[in-house]
């Protein structure tokens, strides 16, 4: 059951955001561990063996990443926002942005377009919903 602080529909929001992207993280990050050939597929692009190993090494990341946001969903919205929001930002804007230019330069580019929308919504979905919410880390909002 939501506290207090939790019970706004913005809140509820950026949790849920939050939760289906470690979900998703977990999922790509063990895919791309097992066959990294995967992350080739996402970006329309073929990996030689040096990229097969930092394909894994980006699963591994990708599934540390979802799993600390699963462990941490159940913290109370203003603690999960000011441990989490900037490198939660930073990931989802930075990879979509990331993908846009892997998009740009596919002769393929349906599946990257999909992974930068993807990512791109999460991060504008997620900032919109932590600023309806008013708990902006460091506002006077995030400290009651």
């Amino acid at each position: 059951m939501a506290t207090g602080a939790d019970s706004s529909a913005a809140a509820r929001t950026a949790r849920l955001l939050f939760c289906v992207s470690a979900l998703g993280e977990i999922g790509v990050g063990v895919l791309v561990l097992l066959f990294p050939q995967i992350l080739a597929f996402l970006m329309a692009a073929s990996l030689d063996p040096a990229a097969l190993l930092v394909a894994r090494m980006l699963g591994s990341a990708a599934l540390a990443l979802g799993v600390m946001w699963w462990v941490s969903r159940r913290e109370p919205v203003v603690q999960l926002l000011s441990r989490y929001l900037a490198g939660y930002l930073i990931y989802n804007l930075g990879m979509g942005v990331l993908f846009v230019f892997c998009a740009i330069a596919a002769s393929e580019p349906v599946v990257p377009w999909i992974v930068a929308i993807g990512h791109l919504l999460l991060g504008v979905g997620f900032g919109a919903a932590v600023l309806a919410a008013g708990r902006v880390p460091g506002s006077e909002a995030a400290g009651q």
